[in-house]
């Protein structure tokens, strides 16, 4: 477990095509000092926090005096993974783009830059007593417990069906990195018609035809669909600026229920400590 804050030791940069956008967009991760993980993008600097969520249609959108970055999810998972608290990120497009569909490639590049640590606490929140936010059928519940253990329930049409999932050592759970994000090819036109998924293909989704995997490789985990929809929570659980501790079990979330659950851990001071 982290003890500490930590920025990555060096500079670097990455690149690739945003999902909805289909723009090529270029980030270069900084050092920082200064407490959380922020964009900039056109001038301001926008950290990826829960408050700044303005949008949560297929992405984490985070938004600030009319600036805005979207798709945050996998790239803040790779924070989470990578153990970095602190980090500036200058994008020169709307979007963090997609890279192979997971988080894989943000972790590595923040593997190879390295981490600092230095000695300041409040990294993590302990969750002190059960929060839990519903929709429908779907919910986010979180009890205490001294690490983050997490359950994750999805159910879509064959070839998917009911999965479910239980990851006790999060911290270390590998396979959720590279867990790609997956579309229904029914769906797909509707999508691209709403001015999304303009970037999605193959090489960066895992696409879901009538009876089987589209992919010529198929599935890199059996289980890899469940295990992205806990990337995706991970990612989101981030933008509350702490590693959370507690028992999470959820069941066909997204984001708006995942900033929802937040929001509501946030509004009163008693459901959580921060050391």
């Amino acid at each position: 477990m982290i003890k500490r804050q930590t920025t990555i030791n060096r500079i670097f940069k990455v690149s690739g095509i945003g999902l909805h956008s289909g723009r090529e967009v270029t980030l270069e991760f900084l050092p920082r000092r200064e407490f959380g993980i922020a964009f900039v993008h056109n001038g301001i600097t926008i950290p990826a926090r829960y408050d700044m969520v303005a949008d949560t249609r297929l992405s984490t959108l985070i938004a600030k005096e009319g600036a805005t970055v979207s798709t945050i999810e996998h790239m803040m998972a790779a924070f989470y993974f990578s153990g970095i608290t602190n980090c500036l990120v200058y994008i020169d497009g709307p979007e963090v783009p997609i890279m192979d569909g997971s988080a894989w490639e943000f972790y590595q590049g923040m593997w190879k830059a390295g981490v600092y640590e230095f000695p300041e606490d409040g990294v993590y929140l302990k969750v002190l007593r059960p929060v839990e936010v519903t929709r429908d059928d779907a919910y986010v519940r979180v009890k205490p417990l001294n690490t983050l253990d997490i359950t994750m329930a999805i159910e879509f049409r064959a070839p998917v069906g009911k999965q479910k999932k239980r990851v006790t050592d999060v911290e270390n759970a590998f396979s959720i990195i590279n867990s790609r994000t997956f579309g229904f090819i029914e769906e797909l036109e509707a999508i691209r018609n709403a001015g999304l998924a303009k970037g999605a293909s193959l090489d960066n989704a895992v696409a879901i035809g009538e009876d089987s995997i589209v992919n010529p490789h198929g599935l890199r985990y059996k289980k890899e669909l469940v295990n992205h929809k806990i990337l995706d929570l991970i990612g989101d659980l981030y933008t509350s600026g702490y590693r959370i501790l507690g028992k999470v079990e959820a069941s066909k979330t997204g984001h708006h229920l995942n900033n929802l659950f937040l929001k509501e851990l946030f509004s009163d001071p008693q459901n959580y400590s921060i050391y």
